[in-house]
């Protein structure tokens, strides 16, 4: 696997002495390096997008502020995206990431995130905000924010293999006439369908996400903006839900 190197190497000594001004983020795994393979079966109708990869270094320090404007030391950052390069004719892609990314600053891998949406060419994407899907996938403790909607991580030691089944989920806000569409997994505030991993030992990681294209359900708002959100199933059923979440196990029982 190639890696990017973002800045040209500097000697090692100035890096040392500069590293609140400038961090090498060269990537250089030493040979026997631990690596974790990441691979998707991609089904019909959805993107999937490249993997966001965040290492971190405590040799490289950046600066954080609190509240009150203070300085005080964190763990240097290196984040950039990384592409599925396609398996010949296979429907599966992978990457294998270094966990000990080596270089001058010693970087360690902190976190992945693998995204993938509905494809553009799909009829429901028509007149819609399309937000992707994230799985998370932590080495560290701390590392991509909460804001990827994918839950609270769960612990895991050693390999790892997820399957999903996903549902495409339309949402009409009349309130600011919008819509957006999503895939639905299940609500991962609860813990049972997060799609957030703590991960210990694991070398691989396989993710399989079942789609059921031809199967949507539509969130709609009340309009007037009061009361509860009408929730329109794939066999034509409704109720009122009291969140922007479906009822995940009436989906599974159309899959």
């Amino acid at each position: 696997m190639n890696f990017p190197n973002k800045i040209a190497l500097l000697p090692a000594f100035l890096l040392l002495t500069a590293c609140y001004e400038k961090t090498d983020q060269t990537l250089s795994p030493p040979e026997n390096a631990r690596r974790v393979t990441v691979a998707i079966k991609v089904p019909e109708g959805i993107t999937l997008l490249p993997m966001q990869v965040l290492y971190r270094s405590d040799r490289c320090k950046s600066k954080g502020y609190n509240s009150s404007n203070e300085p005080y030391e964190i763990r240097g950052f290196n984040g950039f995206k990384q592409a599925f390069p396609p398996q010949g004719n296979s429907d599966t892609r992978q990457q294998r990431i270094a966990i000990d990314g080596g270089g001058p600053c010693l970087w360690q891998l902190n976190s992945i995130k693998v995204s993938f949406k509905i494809a553009d060419d799909n009829p429901l994407v028509k007149g819609k905000e399309v937000i992707e899907t994230n799985y998370i996938f932590d080495f560290d403790d701390y590392g991509f924010s909460d804001g990827y909607g994918t839950g609270k991580a769960k612990e895991v030691r050693g390999d790892l293999k997820v399957k999903t089944d996903f549902f495409p989920r339309v949402f009409i806000n009349h309130m600011f006439q919008k819509t957006g569409l999503k895939f639905f997994g299940g609500d991962t505030g609860y813990e049972k369908w997060s799609r957030r991993y703590r991960l210990h030992g694991t070398q691989k990681i396989f993710l399989e996400p079942v789609v059921h294209i031809n199967k949507p359900v539509v969130l709609e708002s009340p309009n007037p903006p009061s009361g509860k959100t009408t929730a329109t199933y794939p066999d034509g059923s409704t109720e009122k839900v009291p969140h922007l979440e479906p009822d995940y196990e009436k989906l599974l029982s159309m899959k």
